[in-house]
């Protein structure tokens, strides 16, 4: 009798003792890591000996976390930084960061993400890089309201940083309001002339108008990173519909030597090669691109039209045939 009390009384203190712990970690993930555990590195067993002499340290576990997202193990990560979380529940640092990790995760979560940020937020009005990361988690979202009141705050925050106001330029953009994305394009560039993204998006602005200005922010965009298959393969494009072929060709070559997996400098260069009737290079990119994506019926409705051109009538049948075939898949 005594002994069945005894047991429900140690059953019941269990109970309780589960219950506070589970309050205390708020539902996070404890686990005890030993430094004689050799599945982890070095590094991580070193921090964990320090975590085992003192559970309660939370800037240890953000720092196993550190440790764990450069070894890219995300999880693990996630796991530790949400208990310095708890046990350091003021530290805007330890939240900004588990709102980075939570969205590095493959399942990544963005409304946890969210949530994190705007923890971080509370504790620190002028944490730039939390307001910074909310604006883009909210942009990549296209909660286009939310991302421009989180830039604006992010820019109040840092006046002279060009990141806001490009941002705010690409909301504009997306939203359809040329003019004032292309004043927070130029305000980008008053604050930094070699902001390249601020320099390609006027570059393709200007493209698309067929105007000579873009040849002037692509050129500034390509000396700020000269091997950028974006901008070169942008100025070769403008190139060829203003006519000028063989100087489109040089930067597609260029592009096609940069990146040997972009599929659309090698259909002009052949579309170009075809114009001057050097089927030989027009086939010899028709073929690359064909190789990167065969399942593309334009890529053969092309390589028909250049063996045509080259009296091959057997092959362009061929090719024209699964063209047609792949168009109604």
């Amino acid at each position: 009798m005594f002994l069945n009390q005894m047991k429900n009384v140690f059953l019941g203190v269990l109970f309780v003792s589960f219950c506070l712990f589970s309050c205390k970690d708020g539902g996070e993930k404890i686990r005890v890591i030993s430094d004689k555990d050799t599945s982890f590195s070095s590094d991580v067993r070193s921090i964990s000996k320090k975590i085992n002499n003192d559970p309660s340290n939370a800037d240890l576990y953000f720092k196993r976390a550190n440790t764990f997202f450069f070894e890219e193990k995300i999880n693990d990560a996630v796991i530790d930084i949400s208990y310095a979380c708890v046990l350091d529940s003021m530290n805007p640092i330890y939240f900004f960061t588990k709102g980075q990790y939570l969205i590095a995760k493959d399942s990544a979560d963005a409304s946890l993400s969210e949530k994190s940020y705007l923890k971080a937020i509370a504790l620190k009005k002028d944490y730039y890089d939390a307001h910074s990361n909310l604006a883009y988690l909210y942009l990549a979202k296209q909660k286009y309201p939310e991302a421009e009141a989180a830039y604006f705050e992010a820019s109040k925050i840092d006046p002279s940083n060009p990141n806001p106001l490009f941002y705010l330029g690409m909301i504009a953009k997306e939203t359809n309001d040329t003019a004032k994305a292309l004043k927070y394009f130029e305000k980008t560039l008053a604050y930094d002339s070699k902001h390249y993204n601020a320099l390609m998006q006027m570059g393709l602005y200007y493209a698309e108008k067929k105007d000579e200005k873009a040849l002037l922010f692509l050129n500034n965009a390509i000396a700020v990173n000269e091997f950028s298959d974006e901008a070169l393969y942008a100025k070769g494009l403008f190139l060829q519909k203003k006519g000028n072929y063989k100087e489109a060709i040089l930067f597609y070559e260029s592009v096609s030597r940069i990146n040997p997996a972009h599929i659309f400098c090698r259909y002009n260069l052949a579309v170009l090669f075809a114009i001057q009737n050097d089927f030989e290079n027009a086939l010899k990119y028709i073929d690359e691109a064909i190789e990167l994506d065969e399942t593309n019926p334009d890529l053969f409705y092309l390589r028909a039209k250049i063996n045509d051109s080259r009296n091959d009538p057997g092959k362009a049948k061929r090719d024209f045939e699964k063209a047609e075939s792949l168009a109604k898949k």
